[in-house]
């Protein structure tokens, strides 16, 4: 659970709007869990400070990288414009005292951020009025989140902690999915490209064009390798991820350890299936696929179908036969692998 809590907040203060999960009350649901003894304060309020300190600073460096006029662009698509225009003249005004007043007033937290990038100002400034607002803001919230979790604390004591984790993974897991749709809807999701995933994609490109020299052959930039090993890491992780909360949930903190025994390989590789199957035989992508820009099409050039995703990836978490498919991607040509040859499928670059 603390993993969720601060993977969420990271998320959102490396700059990507989780609208459904804001940072304020994922602070007060951490409060709560230590309030009930579900987690101990320290190692939470320890990952809090990391996921905020190092989301900020990474969200400063992202918007330096990105530019003024391009994080505009996205501001007006997601009407936030005036917020970051208030706190960019903010910054220029105040500095490291800025930061720290823009960090701790409510609506311009991450804008303030977005504004010391986009402006410019230097990392030890930043730093120097980040760090103080982060222990105030998260010692405010987490506080305020163990007073108010006492009476459902005292109410549910006798409760079993596992029940507090399911409820808090379902309603992390409905946020993201509500905040993805909030977001596709308002093609904030388009205009948050060039700034969320432009970084990785041109990173893994880079790795690709000097591990693969030879000028002649171009066709690692439609089949890209690099892209799809990040892709597979993202949604490895996010499979992983899950099925350490289904065990945790059903078998208590102390026994997580079973995902490494025989019937936890087999609930990870269910877990995988149920996840990757539906998404790539309806839209070609998983969510490690759509971050990286790649997706699965089938022999006649559209999405694969159920019969044919559902093959390819049976196959696919098939551990023993994993040598031969990196043997096989490395390859050149399409970069197939044996699920994908066993239903003619091609994974392909979609986006730069």
């Amino acid at each position: 659970m603390i993993a969720v809590i601060a993977g969420l907040v990271f998320i959102e203060e490396s700059g990507v709007p989780v609208p459904f999960a804001p940072g304020d009350l994922l602070l007060m649901i951490a409060g709560i869990a230590i309030a009930s003894g579900t987690v101990d304060p320290v190692p939470m309020v320890a990952a809090l400070l990391l996921a905020t300190v190092i989301g900020a600073m990474i969200g400063r460096e992202i918007f330096a990288t990105v530019g003024q006029p391009a994080v505009m662009k996205v501001a007006d698509t997601l009407r936030f414009r005036p917020a970051l225009e208030r706190a960019i003249h903010l910054l220029r005004r105040g500095g490291a005292p800025a930061v720290f007043a823009g960090r701790l007033i409510p609506g311009l937290r991450i804008h303030t951020t977005q504004a010391a990038g986009v402006s410019n100002m230097p990392r030890l400034t930043f730093a120097a009025g980040l760090i103080p607002s982060v222990l105030v803001y998260i010692a405010f919230f987490v506080g305020l989140g163990a007073l108010v979790g006492q009476p459902a604390v005292r109410l549910f004591h006798r409760a079993e902690h596992r029940l507090f984790v399911i409820a808090v993974t379902t309603l992390a897991t409905l946020a993201v999915v509500l905040s993805i749709r909030w977001l596709a809807r308002r093609g904030a999701l388009t205009a948050l490209e060039p700034i969320v995933f432009a970084v990785r994609r041109n990173l893994a490109d880079s790795i690709e064009a000097k591990l693969f020299r030879d000028r002649d052959d171009r066709t690692w930039q439609d089949y890209p390798l690099i892209r799809r090993l990040w892709a597979a890491i993202v949604d490895l992780t996010l499979t992983f991820g899950i099925t350490v909360l289904i065990l945790t949930a059903a078998s208590g903190l102390e026994t997580t350890e079973v995902v490494l025994d025989p019937e936890g390989l087999l609930l990870l590789a269910g877990v995988t299936l149920l996840y990757r199957v539906p998404y790539e035989a309806r839209t070609g992508q998983t969510l490690g696929k759509l971050l990286m820009g790649i997706s699965v099409y089938g022999p006649e050039g559209g999405v694969p179908g159920w019969w044919r995703a559902a093959l390819r990836n049976a196959i696919g978490v098939l551990v023993f036969l994993w040598p031969i498919d990196a043997v096989l991607l490395l390859r050149r040509g399409h970069r197939q692998r044996l699920g994908d040859l066993a239903v003619r499928a091609t994974v392909r670059r979609v986006s730069t």
